[in-house]
């Protein structure tokens, strides 16, 4: 081994030759010359050291600085971020130093831990929200069927009364009858379903009508009440309106029909007068604008933009004095909304109000003579030969389906529920169902989802036609999918039952 040069020199003047023999002596030799060379590398390091320039130290200390530097701003730009999230954040200024992010850190942990609290109260209150929108929709089609049942008794003798050639003046108490029923049907309708109007959910018709009449029409419903109160009802409609136009007639009526009535609820004494006036035609489109002004009881300008709300009138006292929902007015609002219409008013506290808006509709080549008018039916042939079950539970249903089968010449059953209506399809040939959705024992869904089970393939092919009460959105389709084929809601029409019948019994045979 190679020792350092001045433990070499010690050796070779004091240590004889045969002692480097020995090998303990040659480890402790070994040893001794790598702390020589220990300290010397120590020695070179220290020297280095102090001989570093000053620029060199300035250099180190500046990069120092400026990482440290940084350092601070981020701890700065995470308190302002977290500042600009919550309010507490004013709490991490109290830390322990300024550069400490474990203060942060536990601020952060914190926060999380609440947000998970939140978290955890706002799944809550959704299961809550949900809940109450299930009660809500069940209590809405449980009204829905309970109140639509009774009308379409009312609606479905009217009709009967009218195939039955009453006398003239009979026949005119009877349509004013049949068209004061269907319009109580639609805004029965919107009450019991107004999340679909607020959801802006509710289907347009399309369908030829004379605008004339269905003003006219409004104005006799409503000349009744009106001459209680010894008021009168002033019509004025512009001769060059079209004799028809294309549009909703029922929801237009149904807006017509809320400002009217409110007028004269809310007239004393003087009049109420109804406008239609032609503002321009093209070969596309007719613009009509409409206004219904009476001289009851006006508005405070204040209240003229909550009038519009829900549930709200001018003031209560005018809810304790006049009655109603509040609702009119707001339904009538939304309607137009989606007919791409405002409603506008103007009013004078003591001297009465002013509702009008603007309708932008389809031109229609049909010219209604005025025989014509009001009473389009289609013509009924006799469809004997057709044998079909009714499974209806509402024995006053029943009556009226009854009656109608008997005009047409069908044979029909009824089974009172739905076990009895499945074991009358097996036992029976029937050329169609028409089926009540809301029966005890097995309701309409059940019973269809049975008789398609059935083994034999005319089960799969019966038609089936729902029947119900119910003006929940959901129900049609529920309806298709269980197998039904098509479907009638409660009121009736009695035309369109008859060809519903027509159609089926065709495709069956």
């Amino acid at each position: 081994m190679e020792y350092h040069s001045i433990l070499a020199k010690q050796i070779k003047k004091f240590i004889p030759e045969q002692c480097l023999q020995d090998e303990a002596m040659q480890r402790f030799l070994e040893s001794v010359s790598n702390s020589y060379y220990s300290f010397e590398k120590s020695k070179k390091l220290s020297e280095h050291a102090f001989t570093i320039s000053e620029r060199e130290y300035q250099e180190v200390n500046s990069f120092l600085l400026k990482e440290n530097e940084i350092k601070q701003k981020s701890i700065s730009e995470i308190k302002k971020a977290i500042s600009s999230l919550t309010p507490d954040a004013g709490n991490i200024e109290q830390g322990e130093a300024e550069d400490d992010l474990i203060t942060i850190i536990k601020f952060l942990q914190q926060q999380i831990e609440k947000a998970k609290e939140l978290e955890a109260q706002l799944i809550e209150s959704k299961d809550i929200a949900e809940k109450a929108a299930m009660t809500k929709a069940q209590f809405l089609s449980t009204m829905s069927h309970e109140i639509r049942t009774p009308m379409n008794a009312v609606i479905g003798f009217t009709h009967l009364l009218l195939q039955l050639n009453p006398r003239e003046d009979q026949m005119e108490y009877i349509k004013l009858l049949k068209f004061s029923a269907e319009n109580l049907l639609v805004l029965i309708n919107d009450i019991l379903d107004f999340s679909k109007i607020e959801a802006g959910k509710i289907e347009f018709e399309e369908a030829d009508f004379s605008i004339r009449d269905l003003i006219s029409n409004i104005r006799m419903a409503l000349l009744q009440k009106a001459s209680e109160k010894d008021i009168q009802i002033k019509l004025f409609v512009d001769q060059e309106l079209p004799n028809a136009i294309k549009g909703d007639p029922v929801r237009i009526g149904q807006i017509l029909t809320n400002l009217i009535s409110n007028a004269v609820k809310f007239t004393k004494e003087g009049k109420v007068t109804i406008t239609a006036s032609l503002v321009k035609k093209n070969d596309e489109f007719t613009t009509i604008d409409f206004e219904v002004t009476d001289t009851g009881i006006g508005i405070e300008p204040e209240k003229i933009d909550h009038i519009f709300e829900s549930f709200t009138q001018a003031s209560s006292a005018t809810t304790r004095k006049f009655g109603g929902t509040g609702l009119g007015l707001t339904i009538t609002k939304r309607l137009l909304e989606l007919m791409g219409s405002q409603i506008k008013v103007r009013s004078e506290l003591g001297r009465g109000s002013t509702f009008y808006f603007s309708l932008n509709m389809k031109n229609s080549d049909k010219d209604f003579a005025a025989h014509q008018r009001n009473e389009e039916k289609i013509e009924t042939k006799s469809l004997k030969g057709v044998k079909l079950l009714i499974a209806e539970d509402n024995q006053i249903n029943v009556i009226l389906a009854k009656q109608y089968m008997k005009l047409w010449e069908v044979e029909c059953d009824v089974a009172e529920n739905g076990a009895i209506a499945l074991m009358l399809v097996q036992n029976g040939n029937y050329d169609m169902v028409l089926m009540d959705l809301q029966m005890p024992e097995m309701d309409g869904y059940q019973t269809t989802t049975s008789i398609r089970e059935l083994p034999d393939e005319k089960y799969q092919k019966l038609p089936i036609i729902a029947l119900t009460a119910s003006a929940m959105l959901d129900i049609k389709d529920k309806a298709f999918v269980v197998g039904m084929n098509d479907y009638v809601s409660k009121p009736f029409n009695p035309d369109e039952l008859y060809r519903k019948i027509a159609y089926y019994s065709k495709a069956e045979a």
